[in-house]
């Protein structure tokens, strides 16, 4: 679970991060050619073809690497030498080496620090692992100007460069609340903060117990799955009336788990369906989650091309896939009654008096009377009333308040604003409903 404090504001992320002349003078120290050595190098350097960049690197700098036995290029930008990069490896002893300097670019950020990345030749080492970093200027297929990164490493040290790149990709998202966000396919991206706790969420307790131990039974097998040759996937369905919390519940998941969130569009095609599941494959663990899968089979996608993307023939490690569904008999048997599809169902009901009552409470508190709510509680459940609408009735009964220049609710507003969800509910006919015996 990341907690809250890990999480730095910007400009606090920014001083750690910014250009300093200690940072400036180390990059620069750490490259010990001499004029002439570096005129050398710049004269024979590649500059049109990425292919022949990527030699010229391995033919000039490969010796700095103790380990040359059957050394590899990967193109990847998953790590720029930058403030980040460089206070990441700062904090974990990781030693940075340029070996050859090509340009620092820097621009100042609105809290007036300078943000910068540096382009060349780097090794970064420790006592277990050693690889080359590039980044150079390069000229794509158009003439235009272009930056090109890449690794070159022996085949022993590749898996430790992985595990590193993972590390650091675990580290900026801890600290980083920018760099938190859903994969929306066909959309755009939406950030998210990590602030919903299973605390904060009103459901069952014993439902809350199964899900939270399934998830993270999960999360913590990966070992089993791969020693029995089982795909590391899960699947959860979550079906009932809307607004009683199965949107909230994936919140919390994404919240309090380091899972990779990706979905799609409302409407969205079978391309885009399978455009989430072939990224959401790409990342682990992730948690692909579609809402309203009833009305998604029903109105744009082809279930079949549902049902092949969750059977498939790839590994699928590290995949949640969560769905929701207001209607579950909406849902065929061949998707809802078939294990490794969704493994588990769990249905989540409309609140009872005791999550009534609860729920009110949180919002109410002392502005009304235990009295008065279990009233209200016994009324909400009678006529079906959602979490989402017993949190409109308090909204509704605050705005009623302001309006007359209250600054809390009285009786009269709350009987007035469950006057008007009663009537947007279209439970009653009548205009008007007598609330008094409620309120005795």
């Amino acid at each position: 679970m990341i907690k809250k404090e890990h999480y730095l504001d910007p400009k606090n992320m920014e001083a750690q991060e910014h250009l300093s002349l200690t940072r400036l003078n180390k990059l620069a120290q750490t490259c010990n050619l001499n004029a002439q050595e570096l005129q050398k190098l710049e004269d024979s350097r590649p500059r049109y073809c990425f292919n022949d960049l990527m030699k010229w690197v391995e033919e000039n700098f490969s010796f700095n690497l103790k380990d040359q036995v059957k050394l590899n290029k990967f193109v990847h930008n998953r790590i720029i030498i930058d403030g980040q990069f460089l206070f990441f490896c700062e904090e974990n002893k990781i030693n940075i080496e340029c070996l050859y300097k090509d340009s620092v670019i820097s621009w100042k950020t609105e809290h007036e620090f300078e943000k910068f990345f540096a382009q060349g030749v780097f090794l970064i080492k420790t006592k277990e692992l050693e690889f080359l970093h590039c980044a150079g200027w390069q000229k794509g297929n158009q003439n235009e100007d272009e930056i090109s990164f890449f690794i070159i490493c022996s085949e022993k040290n590749y898996e430790g460069y992985v595990k590193l790149r993972n590390e650091f990709d675990k580290w900026t998202t801890e600290r980083d609340r920018s760099n938190l966000h859903i994969r929306v396919v066909d959309g755009d991206d939406i950030s998210y903060t990590k602030d919903h706790t299973w605390e904060d969420l009103f459901l069952p307790e014993d439902l809350k117990f199964e899900v939270k131990g399934l998830v993270e039974n999960f999360l913590a097998s990966q070992d089993f799955y791969l020693k029995n040759k089982i795909p590391w996937k899960r699947g959860m369905l979550l079906y009932g009336p809307q607004g009683n919390g199965k949107t909230s519940l994936i919140r919390t998941l994404i919240s309090v788990y380091d899972f990779k969130p990706v979905t799609i569009m409302a409407g969205s095609n079978d391309e885009a369906v399978h455009e989430a599941f072939s990224f959401a494959e790409e990342q682990s663990p992730s948690l692909l989650y579609f809402e309203d899968l009833d009305s998604l089979l029903e109105k744009s996608v082809d279930p079949s091309t549902f049902l092949n993307l969750m059977d498939g023939i790839s590994a699928k490690n590290g995949l949640l896939v969560i769905a929701t569904a207001n209607e579950v008999k909406k849902l065929k048997a061949n998707i809802t009654d078939r294990p490794s599809r969704f493994d588990r169902k769990f249905e989540i009901k409309l609140p009872d008096i005791k999550m009534t009552t609860k729920y009110l409470n949180k919002w109410f508190g002392k502005l009304i009377t235990a009295k008065k709510c279990n009233e209200i509680s016994k009324y909400a459940v009678k006529h079906s009333f959602s979490y989402a609408y017993l949190k409109e009735l308090y909204i509704s009964s605050m705005f009623e308040a302001l309006s007359n220049n209250r600054e809390v609710p009285t009786e009269k507003d709350i009987r007035n604003s469950l006057d008007r969800l009663i009537k947007d509910k279209n439970i009653l006919n009548s205009g008007s409903i007598n609330m008094e015996k409620y309120f005795k």
